[in-house]
């Protein structure tokens, strides 16, 4: 396939999403993103990006912003919520409006889910082994494969993208260890090693876009993940070194979390907001492991992250800096 004059990222004003739109458009392409009215859009500055107003749960928004796109890039949705109804309502329900929106003749539809739909793995730095049955362990999990469900039901020729923890300039959510790190703690979850993997987001962004136009077999899964998997010890060292800090290690009993994680879910209802760190958030912490197989990316999308862990670390904490949000 060749780069279409024209391609839809949804959610391309945020974390990931601005990365993907910055590679694309190095790619040539037209880059439009579908937000909602009022959205931040802090993250595309200095990107000739088309801005169309909508909603994936408004069916009736979709329209302008899918007209005479090549390339579907759908990264929106929920990430937190109160209910699992709700994440339903964006991630899988959303899905499923955009997808029956899309124009016939479509090129390709590239789904970015997240591991969180596969399940984590059995322990250790294995990869999760092929062909193990997905298995969700959140609310969040649960809504992200049932939106792979609703892509591959559709016909469309798709890819479904499964990324880690994803880090790197401009993230919130990790942004938050960091900060501990910077004040000279390394909080660890119990005293089980747990193994996960990662992948930088501007490594993930060339992954997602080479996804839009490798030849692949219709409704491939992919994982997008760096091969090197680390403990969640090693990695609070790594960033204990990127930051220039010595940090005492803090291991927190898992029960001590779990009382932690019900406390701020209980303060976010009251909030009438939901936060990232809750009961829910708290499962996916105390699983055994998240590691997956970069064999996939590697073969199919010749694929490999170009910036080593250390690096990667090292790079965001300088945007951090430089942005003032350490």
């Amino acid at each position: 396939m060749t780069a279409p004059a024209s391609v839809l990222v949804t959610g391309g004003h945020g974390f990931i999403g601005s990365h993907l739109c910055g590679r694309l458009a190095q790619r040539g392409c037209r880059v439009r993103i579908l937000a909602r009215p009022g959205a931040d859009l802090a993250n595309l500055e200095g990107l000739d990006v088309d801005v169309v107003h909508g909603d994936l749960t408004d069916p009736g928004s979709l329209q302008a912003a899918l007209a005479g796109v090549g390339r579907v890039f759908h990264l929106a949705g929920a990430l937190k919520g109160f209910s699992e109804a709700s994440l339903m309502a964006v991630n899988r329900d959303g899905t499923r409006n955009l997808v029956e929106a899309c124009p016939p003749g479509l090129e390709r539809f590239v789904l970015v889910s997240s591991l969180a739909a596969a399940g984590p793995s059995p322990g250790g730095p294995e990869p999760r082994p092929a062909g193990a049955p997905d298995a969700p362990l959140t609310w969040y999990g649960r809504s992200k494969l049932e939106a792979e469900r609703v892509v591959l039901a559709s016909g469309l020729p798709s890819v479904i993208l499964r990324p880690p923890v994803v880090f790197g300039p401009r993230d919130r959510d990790v942004l938050s260890y960091f900060r501990i790190a910077s004040r000279g703690f390394l909080p660890v979850p119990g005293t089980r090693e747990r193994w996960y993997s990662l992948v930088f987001a501007p490594d993930l962004a060339e992954g997602i876009a080479r996804a839009g136009d490798a030849p692949l077999p219709q409704g491939e899964i992919i994982p997008l993940v760096n091969p090197d998997p680390v403990t969640w010890l090693d990695l609070g060292r790594r960033i204990a070194r990127a930051l220039g800090r010595r940090c005492r290690e803090l291991h927190l009993p898992e029960t001590a979390i779990r009382a932690a994680g019900q406390v701020a879910g209980f303060a976010a209802r009251l909030r009438g907001r939901p936060e990232i760190f809750s009961p829910q958030k708290v499962v996916e912490m105390l699983a055994p492991a998240w590691v997956a197989s970069p064999g996939k990316a590697r073969t199919m999308l010749d694929w490999t992250p170009a910036t080593s862990l250390d690096q990667a670390l090292w790079q965001t904490v300088r945007w951090y800096r430089d942005h003032g949000w350490l």
